[in-house]
């Protein structure tokens, strides 16, 4: 982030700013290091827990796809622990993404990609956007990420 401000020369959200704060004490900004990925056995667990969840959110991901299609975008849908458990988009920019190493079974929390909206949303429970000079790890300038946490009610 140049300053105190964002790129286009608003003042940063207290969100991001904290979520630099701590990111700063954790991790270097220049330093990518591959994401954490649960694979296998692991994988497989977390997958069929959420298969309710992931069978609508597949058809919608699928829906938004389909609208979306001309776009170079991705789209994912996340756990709670911000682990990637499905992807959708634009053949390109997924190969793009999985060179950084955001594969299905990818947990994309704030101590591992740093500042991101993918990591904000689980932590604050808010839609958050976060592009460029944002994001705490400079791999991440040359994307943008939107990230609406959804929450369900569960009747056990």
């Amino acid at each position: 982030m140049s300053g105190a401000f964002n790129n286009d020369g608003r003042g940063i959200s207290p969100l991001i700013a904290t979520s630099w704060e701590r990111c700063n004490k954790l991790m270097k900004r220049e330093t990518w290091n591959v994401p954490h990925q649960a694979q296998g056995v692991t994988f497989a667990s977390i997958y069929r827990r959420k298969k309710a969840m992931l069978t609508l959110g597949q058809a919608a991901l699928e829906d938004a796809w389909e609208y979306m299609a001309p776009r170079e975008c991705a789209l994912f849908i996340l756990d709670e622990t911000a682990c990637i458990l499905s992807r959708n988009g634009d053949p390109q920019t997924l190969q793009q993404l999985s060179a950084l190493g955001f594969h299905d079974g990818t947990y994309c929390a704030e101590g591992i990609i740093g500042t991101c909206a993918l990591s904000l949303a689980a932590i604050s429970g808010q839609a958050v956007k976060t592009m460029a000079d944002q994001h705490f790890k400079q791999a991440l300038w040359n994307w943008a990420f939107v990230q609406r946490r959804c929450l369900t009610a569960r009747a056990d």
